[in-house]
């Protein structure tokens, strides 16, 4: 069942659905027929790899662009990671003039809190003529998020959706724990079905209780897991059931690189390959490790992965060397894996599919605490099963290793809707300076159409409206003509309402501070002001959640007048109104004699409390409650005397009443108070008051003005100021202004354009290389000390060498001349952990690559997995290549020379050993 979906204004299309890839291919197959160009992006640089394979067996004139690869650069498609396409659109690449196509696989990417900005920035910079495709198999809010690009590029949206997989899924629960229960594998989602079997869940939550010979307490995570080995036969006999039934290849995810490595090397006794494949397998492994400098080959991982590569298991995660990466994938595509043990970066694109996909659990680790997946990330793992052309139906099995999962959470992850896309986008340093540098668009304009401002861009329209009928209203609304009051009544206007906004600061500050709310309890005589009773004397009867029950005294004048009889501009006047009574008197309002005096009881929150006095009055907080119920439910029997009373005690302590001793306690609380008297003063001093005809003046104005306010509410929503990032731009602007990399008109100084040669820690690179941070160290060093801007993993502190301990506190001193101006222009509160942003940790190992030591060595200084060390020094290499970059930009022909060679110390055997996708 496809769907197509005409969504906003050249087409653009938002595919969804499996196999969705053949549309990329018709794209390319079309610009190559146009003789024009067309990017294919990718999130991941090993996504980039396989289809860069992919593509070139099918379309011959292919390239690559990836941070450590450049081939054939003019080819006629172009395969890059997202973050290169956004350099060259910064950069004025010539790539982009003959360019028709770009291509987003995985566009859900953009949900992404730390590089989904990326995809934003691309897709609002990408030129007009410039169509694109939009490639996911996870997106909930696909027609918000296809309108949004629709109205970014001004182009027709036709959003491409089918609900049904060509290879259906069958969904189970495991249960059993060794051969004798290996059969318990229940199906809770049929392939023809889409309803959840709770019967099949509660058969499993029975066999479960069977299973265990002695009934255990549930008493916290520790119950979550086996001891090493009985998970080790659990998964033995699991796999040995998986082959009987020929569910054989399986990918298990275990959401855990070090639970994986201890899991898998543990599985010795399990061998699913025969002799010949173990032959194929061998001879595949000599011929990808031939290739090597001779001492990388004999690496521990190699060896110990080998060997399990022969059993016929594998593992896939970002510890493990891009090389034996690369070769797990191949062996699995040729069907000599059985069973492949993987985090969940291996569902991101990668096109593995299998028979079976195995869930360890349905509980993740997302980096601050354990959740149940979201059914999103359940989605694209499980998409892996099935393949097509082979298998009927795809198996997804969750073990229920201690417990079966609870169904609701079972529910939630299998049938829940995916996670809606959301905006992750931020005015970051690096993007302010190439757009500034471009001076095509106004970085205003870029913040204007991200996907954050998209309901904004919506609201838009009917704003527009709005304002021409606005200005239509005020242009017949005439101005007071009075000697008292047309120079002054608008004046007077703006002081109440600024008095109005401060006060309900103030209320919520100073009298809303726990020393004074802990005083707002029954008997408490206090100040209130609302629409009915502008300061007026009241008493607290009770105090309920957020809200103070009150007997408030008055004449009865105030519950007949006339409050905003449907006029907008009504609620202004009854403001100024409130305001002139309270800052006329300092004392509260109470009728003239206590034969006048009248009671009524209402709820107000602290927003209405405006003082409160030392006194109290005695009273029972039940009797009183008790006869207010019979005022209100049975009013004909109701008795006055215990109110009388009350009111009566109230009558007499009220000139006697003194202000509770609260007083500010803070700049904050100091300025308004300050803002207050200012205000009150004016208020007090504006002669328009005594005008005869005041009120008619006043009404007239209110009038006048609260379409003046409106108006400029609506043009304030319809500028930049409005826009969400505007406060956080603006503070980038000023420090990029006090650290010199902008004059004063926002125009690029020298560090600016230098900056913009960075993709990451501009700021930073750009502060080291004008404090001369590297010409009076060796490239060793050099290399060293900036790898802690692109290691992220934590590990135990390295031994450094006095000569790099001296390295890193230049380097933490000159970072924070960046942090002192952040905290100036408010973006840091403080400069607390800031030095967390840079991690240390691989400093020694980093060190000791660049002095020329086998990688065998220098993972004898570290516990840290082979392939994150090699993704590390491979990421600062790209950086080293962009530090010559700003030296070429600045003319400085040795600083050049010198990073090149510390580029070339690194760029050697097995970190850049070539990808198996591209030979």
């Amino acid at each position: 069942h496809t769907q197509q979906i005409k969504v906003s204004l050249i087409p653009t299309q938002f595919v969804m659905f499996p196999g969705k890839t053949v549309v990329a291919e018709y794209a390319i197959a079309l610009a190559k027929h146009h003789m024009t160009k067309v990017i294919y992006t990718s999130p991941i640089k090993a996504l980039s790899n396989q289809k860069f394979r992919d593509f070139k067996s099918k379309f011959g004139d292919v390239g690559l662009l990836t941070g450590d690869i450049q081939r054939d650069k003019d080819a006629q498609c172009l395969i890059m990671t997202t973050e290169i396409l956004r350099s060259m659109l910064y950069n004025g690449s010539d790539t982009t003039r003959d360019l028709e196509w770009v291509i987003f696989d995985e566009v859900h990417y953009i949900d992404n809190a730390e590089r989904g900005v990326v995809w934003e920035e691309v897709l609002i910079m990408l030129p007009d003529h410039v169509s694109v495709i939009l490639l996911s198999a996870t997106v909930n809010n696909v027609a918000d998020f296809a309108e949004w690009v629709g109205n970014t590029k001004k182009k027709k949206v036709y959003v491409i959706k089918t609900l049904k997989r060509p290879v259906p899924l069958e969904h189970y629960i495991y249960t059993g724990s060794s051969d004798k229960t290996s059969d318990q594998l229940f199906k809770v989602i049929s392939a023809d079905s889409k309803n959840f079997d709770t019967n099949v869940l509660e058969k499993a939550k029975e066999a479960m209780k069977k299973r265990k010979k002695k009934p255990q307490k549930e008493t916290g995570p520790q119950q979550q897991f086996l001891s090493d080995g009985a998970e080790r036969n659990l998964i033995i006999s699991f796999v040995r059931m998986l082959e009987r039934i020929d569910k054989l290849p399986v990918v298990m995810f275990i959401l855990s690189k070090a639970r994986i490595n201890k899991l898998a090397f543990s599985l010795t006794a399990l061998d699913l390959t025969t002799a010949k494949e173990k032959g194929k397998i061998q001879m595949f492994i000599n011929g990808c490790v031939g290739r090597l400098h001779p001492p990388d080959r004999d690496l521990p991982q190699i060896k110990k992965l080998s060997l399990l590569l022969c059993q016929g298991i594998a593992i896939h995660h970002s510890g493990i060397l891009p090389l034996f990466k690369e070769v797990t994938e191949l062996l699995f595509e040729e069907g000599l894996i059985k069973l492949l043990f993987a985090t969940e970066t291996f569902a991101i694109g990668i096109n593995m599919p299998t028979r079976t996909v195995v869930f360890d659990g349905i509980e993740k680790y997302d980096g601050t605490c354990t959740r149940t997946l979201q059914s999103s990330e359940y989605i694209q793992m499980a998409g892996r099963a099935g393949r097509r052309g082979l298998d009927d139906t795809g198996t997804v099995i969750i073990l229920a290793k201690t417990k079966v999962p609870d169904y609701n959470d079972l529910r939630a992850t299998m049938q829940g809707k995916a996670t809606d896309l959301n905006s992750h986008f931020k005015p970051t340093y690096n993007m302010i300076l190439s757009v500034l540098k471009g001076n095509e668009i106004q970085v205003e304009e870029v913040l204007k159409r991200s996907f954050a401002e998209y309901d904004a861009q919506i609201k838009s329209r009917s704003q527009r409206k709005e304002k021409k009928k606005l200005e239509a209203e005020l242009s017949k609304v005439k101005k007071v003509s009075c000697f008292k009051c047309t120079d002054n009544i608008d004046a007077l206007y703006d002081s109440c309402l600024r008095f109005q906004q401060l006060h309900k600061a103030y209320r919520k500050q100073v009298i809303g501070a726990p020393r004074v709310k802990k005083q707002l309890t029954p008997g408490r005589l206090i100040a209130i002001s609302t629409a009915h009773f502008p300061n007026h004397l009241a008493v607290i009867t009770r105090v309920t959640d957020r809200q103070y029950h009150v007997i408030v005294l008055h004449d009865g004048d105030e519950e007949n007048a006339e409050i905003g009889n449907g006029e907008p501009w009504m609620k202004s006047y009854e403001t100024i109104l409130m305001v002139l009574r309270f800052t006329s008197t300092e004392d509260c309002f109470l009728p003239q004699s206590r034969e006048q005096r009248k009671f009524t009881p209402i709820s107000v929150s602290l927003e209405a409390i405006t003082r409160v006095y030392q006194q109290r009055v005695e009273l029972n907080e039940k009797e009183i409650s008790k006869s207010l119920q019979q005022l209100k439910y049975a009013p004909d029997n109701f008795d006055s005397s215990l109110i009388d009373i009350l009111t009566n005690r109230m009558y007499d302590v009220h000139s006697k009443l003194s202000l509770t001793n609260y007083y500010a306690t803070s700049i904050e609380q100091m300025d308004i108070i300050d803002g207050l008297d200012k205000e009150k003063n004016r208020i007090l001093g504006n002669s328009c008051s005594y005008c005869q005809k005041f009120s008619e003046h006043l009404r007239q104005t209110c009038q006048r003005l609260s379409v003046r306010d409106e108006l400029k509410n609506i043009e304030f929503k319809l500028s930049y100021q409005s826009l969400m990032y505007m406060p956080e731009f603006e503070k980038r602007i000023h420090v990029l202004q006090r650290l010199n990399y902008l004059d004063h008109s926002n125009l690029l100084k020298l560090k600016g354009k230098a900056a913009c040669a960075m993709s990451t820690s501009e700021l930073v690179i750009t502060e080291l290389v004008f404090d001369n941070f590297f010409r009076k160290r060796p490239v060793e060093e050099t290399a060293a000390v900036l790898s802690c801007m692109v290691f992220t993993q934590r590990c135990p502190a390295p031994n450094l060498t006095p000569e790099l301990e001296e390295d890193k506190k230049q380097f933490l001193n000159i970072a924070y001349n960046i942090v002192e101006a952040e905290i100036e222009a408010g973006l840091r509160t403080n400069d607390a952990d800031w030095r967390e942003e840079f991690n240390f940790g691989l400093v020694e190992v980093v060190y000791y690559w660049a002095k020329g030591k086998a990688f065998s060595e220098i993972m004898e200084y570290t516990k840290v997995d082979e392939g994150t060390i090699v993704r590390c020094i491979t990421r600062l290499d790209e950086v080293l290549r962009c530090i010559k970059d700003v030296a070429r930009i600045v003319g400085d022909v040795d600083f050049e020379a010198k990073m090149n060679t510390a580029s070339t110390c690194i760029r050697r055997d097995i970190v850049f050993a070539a990808s198996l996708y591209v030979q």
